[in-house]
């Protein structure tokens, strides 16, 4: 009888250790990574950081990243940049709209001493908003990216499929149009954000897949 109690008291403390790690693991959470200092350029083709080379990273101003909206490590601030290649950007009207690039896109942040994250992007839908005489800007929002590598600070891992911002104002004295209605460049600066589900850490699988084995294990005594 006294076996028999333990046996079900043990199934029981398992049965809730499995409960709350798989509900822990089921609510995953969020990595976000904002970023500040973004240069851009257009050529009335491709939208690239202002230093296009592949070898010449754009340096950023600050890097901040949060899990769950609360910010984990330090702000960075310091070897940090960014390489961005949006292909196949035209017909931008003058007046403001919105196109949607071609696909095959890039961007690359470093994240200071060894640290980085590299994406593919989808095609992008760019907005140009010109209602302000000085006051344009440039965006695209919530466009789908695909992480190629990654090596993220404080041992976060990000899953593979994420979103990309930008925000931007535009120099009002950089930028140029054909004269029939159609912007052929600019330069701008501003935001830019990257968000994705967290990896859950191996030591939480590792817990799961030892209290699933616990229970089958006591359920195969019991039998």
């Amino acid at each position: 009888m006294m076996a028999r109690l333990t046996n079900n008291t043990l199934a029981l403390v398992i049965g809730i250790s499995l409960a709350l790690i798989s509900s822990s693991l089921c609510v995953a959470d969020t990595i976000h990574i904002e970023f500040t200092g973004v240069d851009i350029a257009y050529n009335g083709t491709d939208i690239t950081d202002a230093d296009p080379a592949l070898n010449d990273p754009d340096p950023l101003s600050t890097v901040v990243l949060s899990v769950d909206d609360v910010t984990t490590g330090p702000i960075l601030t310091s070897d940090i940049t960014h390489d961005l290649l949006i292909p196949g950007v035209a017909g931008i009207p003058v007046t403001g709209g919105h196109v949607t690039s071609a696909g095959g896109g890039t961007l690359d942040i470093g994240l200071g001493t060894g640290n980085y994250l590299n994406m593919n992007l989808a095609t992008v839908d760019v907005n140009f908003i010109n209602i302000i005489p000085g006051a344009v800007t440039f965006a695209f929002a919530g466009s789908v990216a695909s992480v190629t590598g990654q090596s993220l600070p404080s041992g976060l891992e990000i899953g593979s499929d994420v979103t990309v911002s930008i925000s931007s104002q535009v120099d009002p004295a950089s930028l140029t149009d054909d004269g029939a209605g159609i912007v052929t460049g600019f330069t701008s600066a501003g935001t830019g954000e990257v968000g994705g589900i967290a990896v859950p850490e191996p030591t939480s699988i590792a817990l799961l897949l030892l209290a699933i084995a616990g229970t089958c294990s006591l359920t195969g005594r019991q039998k």
